[in-house]
């Protein structure tokens, strides 16, 4: 039985919108697994310079995310396990300095090779600074200079304090070494008030240019390089600070800190109008789909209105999209094709006239 025309139109119409809309209807927050397809284990995440997300895995693959879509960069890693990127690599992510349990792959030009497991890199001013399991390596006029021989380096990392750009290294065990970029040869020890013997694993500055310290023992912070440190309470004053990124205040929300520890990815607001950056409730745990994230997070960057972050594999976290929204979308391409078959034709009008 046809309808009249404008109830057929109607109903069309209606099936247009919700088949439209469907992917765009808000959701809420969620965490996805977004990995290569059989990558296997990610062992290192990195947001290069262009925007781009690089993975690098457990057997020497490494993965680049760009327009929706993950494609393996064509380098030669030996099948050596990833284990630091460069946050500057851009355009051709296969020449930058990648760092693999064999050795440097792409060392800067004029350099010797470099055949020790690394366990960090950061490139200042053209000067590339390789941290390993035995100290720091750095690079000179066509050969490596080494400092803090015998000290395990976890993590190194940039600070703005003032005119002067500090350096900063994590250690196992030892707490905090710096030095000014200037002088990267020249470490001090940094782990006043730290606790003994500390693990530091991550770090971050804030708005107000402190910088935080991911230890063993929880979050610490310092008011400017080589100062006392304070401890950061969230909560997670007993677990391991894997990692650490720091998303900037809007006009909604303060500055948002992201924290990966062995129990998943946490966040929370920090306030630092007063003398000291104070959380404002104890850290959020993220809500994982069952059985996914069985690894601590080792990485987290931004991405998009959210996080992407590695735990064994690769997630993001932010606005989604509702879930079953394609199920709205087939009811709406249903009742198209409904008020197109209820739609009257023009024989059928011309008689309902007379």
């Amino acid at each position: 039985m046809k309808a009249s025309r404008p109830v057929a139109i109607g109903i069309a119409v209606l099936g247009l919108i919700l088949l439209i809309a469907g992917p765009f209807i808000p959701g809420g927050e969620r965490l996805l697994r977004n990995a290569p397809v059989d990558s296997g284990h990610i062992t290192d995440l990195a947001r290069a310079n262009d925007g781009s997300i690089l993975a690098g895995t457990q057997d020497g693959e490494l993965w680049r995310f760009a327009s929706g879509q993950w494609t393996r960069v064509n380098v030669d890693l030996g099948g050596h396990p990833v284990t630091a990127l460069s946050a500057d690599l851009a355009g051709d992510a296969s020449k930058g300095p990648i760092g693999t349990g064999g050795g440097l792959v792409n060392a800067p030009a004029g350099m010797p090779a470099l055949q020790v497991r690394v366990r960090d890199e950061l490139l200042v001013s053209d000067r590339l600074l390789v941290g390993t399991g035995d100290g720091l390596y750095v690079q000179g006029d066509g050969q490596w200079q080494r400092a803090l021989e015998g000290t395990s380096v976890y993590r190194l990392e940039t600070q703005r304090s003032g005119d002067a750009l500090w350096l900063h290294l994590g250690s196992i065990g030892a707490g905090v070494f710096s030095a000014q970029a200037d002088d990267p040869l020249d470490w001090q020890p940094n782990r006043n008030a730290l606790p003994e013997n500390a693990n530091v694993f991550s770090f971050v500055s804030t708005e107000g240019g402190r910088l935080i310290a991911g230890t063993d023992r929880g979050l610490f912070w310092q008011e400017v390089p080589l100062a006392p440190w304070q401890r950061l309470k969230v909560g997670l004053e007993h677990s391991r600070m894997l990692s650490l990124y720091l998303e900037p205040a809007n006009a909604e929300r303060r500055a948002r800190l992201w924290i990966g520890s062995d129990d998943g990815l946490w966040r929370v607001d920090l306030d630092e109008s007063g003398a000291a950056p104070e959380a404002l409730a104890y850290a959020e745990l993220i809500e994982t789909p069952p059985d996914q994230v069985r690894y601590g997070v080792s990485w987290i960057v931004p991405f998009g209105d959210g996080v992407m972050l590695s735990a064994g594999s690769v997630y993001q976290f932010g606005p989604m999209g509702l879930k079953g929204w394609y199920w709205i979308s087939l009811g709406g391409l249903i009742l198209l094709l409904l008020g197109g078959w209820l739609l009257p034709s023009r024989a059928d009008d011309t008689l309902a006239t007379h």
